[in-house]
C-alpha cells in the first residue's frame, strides 16, 4: 500500500508523460490536428513550439491538409461592403447546411475598402491589393501578415493602360513571389510591357525580360503547378483571345500555349479557372449560348492537350455573367454526387454533373465570395 502510494506520489510530481515519447512519435500525433488546435499547442511548451513551428513540421502538415479528399481544411473568403473578410467552411457549401456560419476575419489591410483586390492564394497563404495600400501576404488561419516593400518606384513612367497581377510557389526555391505586370502605352499610341517579381524570401522586387506578345485579359494569373496563367487578347481593347501564355517561377520563363480547339474564332471571352491540379477553361458555346465547355489542360512538357470534362447547362444572362466574373474555380473535393463548386461573385453556385444544371448554393446578404485557401501554418513573417 506504501509503495502504491509512493508511486502515485512520484507520477505527479513528474513531467507529463507524453514528454517521454519519442519525438516522431509527438510529431506524428501533432501532424493529424487542425492548424487552430496547433496554435493553442504551441503554449504547451518550448519543445513543442519549436516542433510545430518547425519548416519540417509546417511543411508535412500542409502537404497532409491540402490533400485531404473530404477538403475539410478548406475555407471559403467572402468580402464585406465594408471591405472586411469572413470565412466558412468548404464542406458546408457542398452539403449546404443550415448551419452554415461565417466567422468575421476583419482585414489586413490598414484601410479596408471594397477597392481590395484577392490576387490568389496558395498554401494558405493570401496575396491581395487594394488602390491605396501596397499588395500583402496574409495567412487568415495564424492571422499573420506582410506587407509588400514600396514597388511603386520600380513601375516605369508614364500612362499605364493597366497592371495584372500573379502570386505562386516556386518549390525548387521554397519562395514565393508576386507578379506585378504593368502596360504602358505612350503619346504615339504604341505599347510596352514591363514584369515585376517580388520573392518573398529575398523580400525585394526585381524587373525581368519584358513579355513579348499580347495583351493580358484576366487580372490575376491562375496558379497552376509552378507556373501562372493569363489569358491574352489579340487587342488590347476587345476579348477576342488567341493565346494563353504561362509564367514559370522557377526559371522566370514565358511560354505560349494553344487553346481548346473548339474555342474557334469567337470574340466571347473564355475563363481561366482550376480543377484538382490542372488549369481549366470555362469555353462559351458562341451558337447556343446556353450552355458552356469546361476543358482542363496536360502539361506534357514538350506540348500541352486539352480534354473536355463535362457541358455546363445555363441561361443566356448567366453566361454572360460567368465570362466576366472574376471567380471561376472547381475545387478537387466532391460530394458523394460528384457536385463541383463554382465561384462567381456574389453567387456560389454548385454544378452536378449528373444533370449538368447550376443551382445556387449557400446565399449570405452584403458579402461576396472572392476565394477559396486551406488552413495552413506558412508564416509570411518567419520565410524572408
Amino acid at each position: 500500500m506504501s509503495s502504491h502510494v509512493a508511486s502515485s506520489a512520484q507520477m505527479s510530481h513528474s513531467p507529463l508523460v507524453i514528454s517521454v515519447l519519442p519525438r516522431e512519435v509527438i510529431m506524428e500525433i501533432l501532424l493529424k490536428v487542425p492548424s487552430k488546435s496547433l496554435l493553442k499547442f504551441m503554449c504547451v511548451s518550448k519543445p513543442w513550439l519549436q516542433l510545430i513551428s518547425s519548416p519540417e513540421f509546417v511543411k508535412i502538415h500542409l502537404k497532409l491538409t491540402a490533400n485531404d479528399k473530404e477538403c475539410s481544411h478548406h475555407r471559403v473568403m467572402f468580402q464585406e461592403s465594408t471591405g472586411n473578410f469572413k470565412v466558412c467552411s468548404l464542406p458546408s457549401l457542398f452539403y449546404k447546411e443550415q448551419s452554415t456560419e461565417l466567422l468575421d476575419m476583419g482585414s489586413p489591410m490598414e484601410e479596408p475598402t471594397i477597392y481590395t483586390w484577392i490576387v490568389g492564394s496558395v498554401n494558405g497563404l493570401i496575396c491581395m491589393y487594394s488602390k491605396i495600400e501596397e499588395p500583402i501576404l496574409w495567412n487568415p488561419t495564424i492571422r499573420k501578415s506582410k506587407k509588400l516593400p514600396t514597388f511603386g518606384a520600380k513601375l516605369r513612367k508614364g500612362c499605364s493602360y493597366y497592371l495584372k497581377y500573379g502570386f505562386g510557389y516556386d518549390e525548387s526555391h521554397d519562395d514565393y513571389k508576386v507578379v506585378v505586370i504593368q502596360c504602358i502605352s505612350d503619346d504615339c499610341g504604341s505599347y510596352d510591357t514591363v514584369v515585376n517579381i517580388y520573392s518573398l524570401r529575398t523580400d525585394s522586387w526585381r524587373t525581368i525580360d519584358k513579355f513579348q506578345g499580347n495583351f493580358l485579359v484576366n487580372s490575376s494569373g491562375k496558379f497552376v503547378n509552378g507556373k501562372l496563367y493569363w489569358a491574352l487578347s489579340a487587342h488590347v481593347d476587345t476579348f477576342n483571345m488567341c493565346n494563353i501564355v504561362s509564367l514559370d517561377l522557377e526559371d522566370e520563363t514565358w511560354r505560349r500555349l494553344e487553346l481548346p480547339a473548339s474555342y474557334g474564332e469567337g470574340s466571347y471571352p473564355l475563363t481561366l479557372g482550376v480543377v484538382g491540379s490542372d488549369l481549366s477553361v470555362l469555353c462559351p458555346n458562341c451558337h447556343e449560348g446556353t450552355n458552356s465547355d469546361v476543358w482542363i489542360m496536360k502539361d506534357c512538357g514538350v506540348k500541352v492537350s486539352w480534354t473536355k470534362i463535362f457541358i455546363v447547362d445555363h441561361t443566356q444572362d448567366l453566361g454572360e455573367f460567368m465570362f466576366f466574373s472574376p471567380i471561376f474555380s472547381i475545387p478537387f473535393c466532391r460530394s458523394n454526387k460528384g457536385e463541383r463548386l463554382f465561384l462567381l461573385p456574389p453567387v456560389i453556385m454548385i454544378y452536378d454533373g449528373s444533370t449538368r444544371q447550376l443551382e445556387v448554393a449557400v446565399q449570405f446578404e452584403e458579402c461576396f465570395a472572392t476565394e477559396i485557401y486551406v488552413e495552413s501554418l506558412v508564416d509570411p513573417l518567419l520565410i524572408s
